[in-house]
């Protein structure tokens, strides 16, 4: 954990948590600004970066700091937010951000001549707003469903066209912009307006629009499954900025996800195998939890599952392991992923469940 100076003119001091893959560096920075979920200083440090967007950026080499801004956390001061001035809330973060990359460029793991600005939601609209600074070290910008709800704004909309087209007016930083169709927060309207109004002004721009995504496209990156939605498209954009995309770190990624199957209902728990009466009390408590998550089967009565944090399925397989070698995905999510053979013969045997904890 690092303790950097926000923007000098307005000194304060903001906690930065630091990612670094194996070996010594230097390694390509990539700063990634977090969402906010309106709780400020009530958010837990220790559940930045906890998304598939880090692990990303990890599996590839890179070094990624997570910097909580004015009022969220440990970090001094608070954020000041006029009205529907959007833009002026961005320049503001992005002042602070641009001090945060500035003291990391000086950290000797860090290489600070390629860096990478990216987040989501309200990082999303930070990211955009450090492009438009203009920094010489900042290669590039990717907004994963970027914008600001305030409580005090009733055309929030309009005035995140309003701000993105003078985003783009003054940004010359080339960004990747990832939407997808059901999102909860910005509607599809919204930032196809944002974006028409970013590229109207020059603002060099690339969207993808990734279509539905579970039930809500604004988790993306919640998922292990959002994995195979972003990295094609953000290998292709770090290339054609000469950054790197190859995977060196394979630990960094997730499972490879099953495909669902048409076994049995998710809630169906009589169809689940193996199971005694005691192992289906075990699998309706991993009904109630929450996305994602992951059970896993093997003979015996052994019933293994996982939700929350890194890669649940990996996490259930191994617990798994542990007292099975016959171990095998049943659910992931909301899905049915098992695939039925020849069930072995067996006594009915007192169920074995080995839930694993949810992690940050």
């Amino acid at each position: 954990m690092l303790v950097l100076r926000g923007d000098p003119a307005r000194p304060v001091n903001l906690k930065v948590r630091l990612f670094l893959p194996p070996g010594a560096g230097p390694f390509p920075l990539v700063v990634w600004n977090h969402g906010s979920d309106g709780r400020g200083a009530d958010q837990d440090m220790h559940n930045v970066g906890t998304h598939y967007g880090t692990y990303y950026f990890l599996a590839r080499g890179y070094a990624v700091a997570h910097p909580l801004l004015r009022g969220y956390g440990g970090s001094g001061g608070r954020i000041q937010v006029s009205g529907c001035d959007m833009e002026s809330l961005g320049r503001q973060d992005a002042r602070d951000i641009a001090a945060v990359i500035a003291q990391l460029e000086q950290q000797p793991q860090i290489s600070g001549q390629r860096v990478l600005v990216a987040g989501g939601s309200f990082g999303g609209w930070n990211t955009l707003a450090v492009g438009a600074l203009n920094d010489p070290h900042v290669a590039g910008l990717v907004n994963f469903y970027g914008g600001v709800r305030t409580s005090n704004c009733s055309a929030s909309d309009a005035a995140l066209v309003s701000g993105a087209r003078d985003f783009g007016r003054a940004t010359r930083i080339p960004s990747l912009w990832l939407y997808g169709d059901n999102d909860r927060l910005f509607p599809r309207a919204t930032w196809q307006a944002m974006y028409a109004a970013y590229r109207a002004e020059g603002g060099p721009a690339e969207l993808v629009p990734f279509g539905t995504f579970m039930s809500n496209s604004h988790k993306l990156l919640s998922y292990p499954q959002g994995i195979a939605v972003v990295s094609p498209r953000l290998d292709g954009f770090l290339s054609r900025l000469g950054l790197p995309t190859r995977v060196l770190y394979p630990q960094y990624m997730p499972s490879s996800q099953p495909r669902r199957t048409q076994f049995a209902a998710v809630d169906d728990v009589a169809a689940v195998p193996y199971l005694s009466e005691q192992g289906r009390e075990a699998y309706r408590a991993f009904l109630s939890r929450p996305f994602p998550r992951a059970a896993v089967l093997a003979p015996g009565g052994v019933l293994a599952s996982a939700n929350g944090g890194f890669d649940p399925l990996a996490r259930a397989l191994a617990i798994c392991q542990r007292y099975s070698r016959q171990c095998r995905p049943y659910a992931v999510d909301g899905d049915v992923v098992w695939r039925a053979t020849a069930l072995p013969k067996q006594a009915h045997l007192r169920s074995r469940t080995v839930p694993a904890p949810a992690r940050p």
